[in-house]
């Protein structure tokens, strides 16, 4: 994460000794890095991670850009400890995962003075979402974490429950950003974005359903051309 922010860092000092370019072009390009912090339930399961994104935009009005970007996001691993029906101890599970989407929407920009700006965003995209759980336990376990998309209430063997899960679903964002022009060439960007991602039904303990949707709050810190 340090070497993507300096990585980041170096482009902006070349972009803004660069030479001038027109500062009214109708398209524009943007990349930046930051945290991904999930929240509510999974914020539970899943720990905070680096991320990347990348965005292509297009101004269809003074202030109305229309964009289509890519995101990757790596989540930090979170240990549970899970009780087990014949076992005095608890057993330790460990979930990590990462999520990847593409989108689009649409940013106004509502006020702007000098050389910065403030816009507010809104948008939707296909997130595809993976999960991989650990455990150094042997033999015959039980765990339910529908946020890792897995029920065993039942008692199975540890090579039912270590494994890589997945699911590919849509969400929506919005979001607000702070832009400060360096140079007709390039801006410098810090944004925030809450998203919300429909999930798949996981089987409970208690024989019913839940829904594995997500929610997700990354911070970005970034460039556009």
């Amino acid at each position: 994460m340090k070497r993507m922010i300096g990585g980041l860092f170096l482009v902006g000092l070349v972009v803004v000794s660069s030479p001038a370019a027109a500062s009214d072009k109708p398209y524009s390009f943007s990349i930046g890095g930051g945290v991904a912090t999930p929240v509510g339930g999974v914020g539970e399961s899943l720990g905070s991670g680096g991320q990347v994104t990348m965005g292509l935009g297009f101004k269809v009005r003074p202030k109305t850009t229309v964009f289509g970007e890519y995101n990757f996001s790596s989540l930090g691993r979170k240990d549970i400890e899970v009780p087990q029906p014949k076992i005095v101890d608890p057993q330790t599970f460990s979930g990590n995962g990462w999520f990847q989407y593409g989108g689009g929407g649409v940013t106004f920009t509502p006020w702007q003075s000098g050389k910065s700006s403030v816009y507010v965003l809104g948008g939707a995209g296909v997130y595809y979402r993976s999960v991989y759980v650990t455990t150094p336990s042997t033999g015959l376990v039980t765990i339910c974490r529908p946020d890792w998309f897995i029920c065993f209430p039942n008692p199975v063997t540890v090579d039912e429950v270590v494994a890589s899960r997945h699911t590919t679903d849509p969400g929506v964002s919005i979001g607000g950003g702070f832009t400060y022009r360096l140079s007709d060439l390039a801006s410098f960007f810090v944004e925030a974005r809450y998203h919300y991602v429909w999930g798949p039904e996981v089987n409970t303990a208690s024989g019913g359903t839940q829904k594995t949707d997500a929610q997700f709050f990354p911070i970005t810190f970034g460039f556009r051309f």
